[in-house]
């Protein structure tokens, strides 16, 4: 009987921590990505949490509407969690400046270069959201120069 009650405990630990997640409270956002010039399409988007923030950060990629959501984990949970991030762009573009899908490898683009200026493609981008309890809708504008920063 005690060997059936261990072989229990041991289950529940493990139902509890492998099945149960991180224990990081994550809320759904709906975000996009915009520059003065539309939706910047097939660009990765970083968010990098502040001081204060918990977690380790998200990655996205946006559409062809600038359209993007966001994964927080190594288990692929939607969402992030609330607090304050810098958020960093890159989207990569040919040689001739046009923007090129998701899945382009260097290999197969060899002129391909950023198409996202500094410092906004940067982990010191100036770019910044707070992302509330509530989640939501989320836009990141990018002005399309610098200077207008």
């Amino acid at each position: 009987m005690q060997k059936l009650q261990m072989y229990l405990l041991a289950f529940s630990c493990y139902f509890c921590i492998g099945c149960g997640g991180d224990g990081v409270n994550r809320v759904g956002i709906n975000g996009q990505l915009q520059s003065d010039d539309g939706p910047i399409a097939n660009a990765s988007v970083q968010f990098i949490p502040e001081a204060g923030t918990i977690g380790d950060g998200a990655l996205g990629m946006s559409d062809s509407e600038g359209k993007f959501s966001v994964i927080s984990s190594r288990d692929g949970d939607g969402g992030l969690p609330p607090g304050n991030y810098r958020v960093r762009i890159s989207q990569m573009v040919d040689g001739n400046g046009t923007v090129l899908p998701a899945d382009a490898t260097q290999a197969e683009y060899p002129d391909s270069r950023e198409g996202i200026p500094a410092p906004y493609s940067t982990l010191d981008s100036p770019l910044e959201v707070t992302i509330s309890e509530d989640g939501g809708d989320v836009l990141i504008a990018l002005p399309s120069d610098p200077a207008k920063k």
